[in-house]
């Protein structure tokens, strides 16, 4: 189990002191060490709960360090047409039968924001292989560039973040499954993973998932690891589901590691075993991070090379979706951000 790093967590205690020039200056100073962490290391966490002020006061704090974020982005190469979106404040679900729910790793928005390759890295991609369904998504259409989370509330249950390295997840499955088809630098894995979109994007009339699931984008072929979504860990597999991949019923009963509860947990823990040769828990042990947070927190990551969850979360928690975003990801500053993006890096500054 890991916890983030310290360096990670970001003392907002100066944007409350001093004049008003003297707070401009450290919010913009704090966004923009909060731009380089992000880029370097997946996500950070503004500490704003520790200010102990309302929720209102947090709200407006936390809305001026969004965007002073993106405007640190867009300095150091993000399309200068990114913006802040705020979603509406989003209740926590949890299954019947359980006391907190587990979100599995995702994308926010995953129907339209998910890595894909730079036309840089792969010049046969199309922008269009960037969106995966137009319907039954549940956020807005705008394509997710970093994702925000304020801390409304942290409910009655856990309150942590988790977030894992998909890159390094892609690098060590492409080494490991695919290790004919390229070097293993940015470019090759760029490739690797843009053949395997293109691949559930063609196979989508047989499979009508609106998401590119975590089994397809790592090259699996069978039709149910593309066919079932993954999120809610303890939700329930339906009639449907069951009838459609009968080999689902009986890999729900039971996961590899043993250790999986919920019929969903238990087959995305077959599915990162055929796709890893890692089970679910074996994974965690690898990738996950965990990012506790308090009431009024902002946390901030990148939302294509990082995928994130929710460990045990209650159904008090109320979370405030913030995100950077664009309604159209393409034209010359998408493609040079997203190919840095690859690389851990920023275009240069402007």
């Amino acid at each position: 189990m890991r916890f983030t790093p310290a360096q990670l967590h970001l003392d907002c205690t100066h944007l409350i002191e001093g004049d008003q020039r003297e707070r401009a200056d450290a919010r913009d100073a704090l966004a923009a060490t909060a731009a380089q962490l992000i880029t370097e290391h997946g996500y950070v966490i503004f500490r704003l709960g520790r200010l102990r002020l309302d929720g209102e006061e947090s709200r407006r704090l936390a809305v001026e360090l969004s965007e002073a974020l993106r405007v640190a982005l867009v300095r150091r190469g993000a399309p200068s047409v990114m913006r802040l979106e705020q979603d509406k404040e989003q209740q926590t679900y949890v299954p019947e039968g359980f006391g907190s729910r587990t979100l599995l790793p995702h994308h926010d928005g995953q129907h339209c924001s998910y890595l894909t390759p730079s036309t840089a890295d792969d010049p046969d991609w199309t922008p269009a292989g960037r969106q995966f369904g137009d319907r039954g998504y549940t956020t807005t259409p705008a394509h997710k560039m970093y994702q925000g989370v304020f801390m409304a509330d942290p409910g009655d249950g856990l309150s942590v973040t988790t977030y894992y390295d998909w890159l390094d997840l892609l690098g060590t499955v492409h080494r490991e499954r695919a290790a004919d088809e390229g070097s293993g630098d940015a470019r090759s894995l760029a490739r690797w993973l843009g053949d395997n979109l293109r691949a559930a994007l063609a196979r989508q009339p047989e499979h009508g998932c609106a998401y590119p699931s975590v089994g397809a984008m790592l090259g699996l072929g069978e039709p149910i690891w593309h066919g079932l979504s993954f999120h809610h860990a303890e939700a329930p597999l339906t009639d449907g589901d069951r009838a459609r991949y009968p080999l689902a019923g009986p890999l729900a009963r039971r996961c590899a590691c043993g250790e999986c509860v919920g019929d969903t947990a238990r087959l995305f823990c077959h599915q990162l075993l055929t796709a890893t040769g890692r089970t679910w828990r074996d994974c965690r042990r690898r990738w996950e991070v965990l990012a506790p947070s308090e009431r009024y927190d902002l946390l901030f990551g990148h939302n294509l090379t990082m995928l994130h969850g929710g460990l045990a979360g209650g159904a008090g928690r109320v979370i405030g979706p913030f995100c950077l975003v664009v309604d159209e990801p393409s034209g010359a500053e998408y493609e040079r951000w997203l190919a840095a993006a690859w690389r851990r890096s920023l275009p240069a500054a402007r």
